[in-house]
């Protein structure tokens, strides 16, 4: 990590504004950067374009849910606690999250993939996991 980087995130008291600022600064720019890539590759494609936008006010929205906000608060709670600074707790949260998030998208479009791909195999395999799905979630 660059130093820069290691102060933003440090937990010491001192310099908290600028820390602040600084990360706050980092969200903006890469926000930033997230949607001029959508915008250069969704040109042209206005139903992608809405779709990116859909997603990303839907988890905004997700942000704020009582869960998150719970967990958010119980690692500052203790932070606080031992005397340290907790400016970037919500930030390494999201972060962690949303590549959890990353993850599971990687893995359904690869299963998808692959189901497409060998479509013999797959009618069987996507019927028995509906009739199973169904019998556990439908009662």
């Amino acid at each position: 990590m660059t130093p820069w980087l290691a102060r933003i995130f440090s937990d010491s008291a001192e310099g908290l504004r600028g820390k602040t600022l600084a990360l706050y600064a980092l969200l903006i720019a890469a926000n930033g950067l997230a949607w001029m890539w959508a915008l250069l590759t969704f040109a042209g494609q206005p139903t992608l374009l809405g779709t990116a936008l859909l997603a990303y006010t839907l988890g905004l929205r997700h942000a704020v849910d009582a869960d998150h906000i719970a967990a958010i608060d119980n690692v500052v709670r203790k932070l606080m606690q031992e005397g340290k600074r907790p400016h970037s707790v919500g930030f390494f949260f999201a972060l962690g999250h949303s590549t959890v998030v990353l993850v599971a998208t990687l893995a359904v479009a690869a299963a998808a993939v692959a189901l497409k791909a060998a479509p013999t195999v797959s009618r069987p395999l996507v019927a028995s996991s509906v009739r199973v799905s169904r019998r556990c979630f439908c009662w």
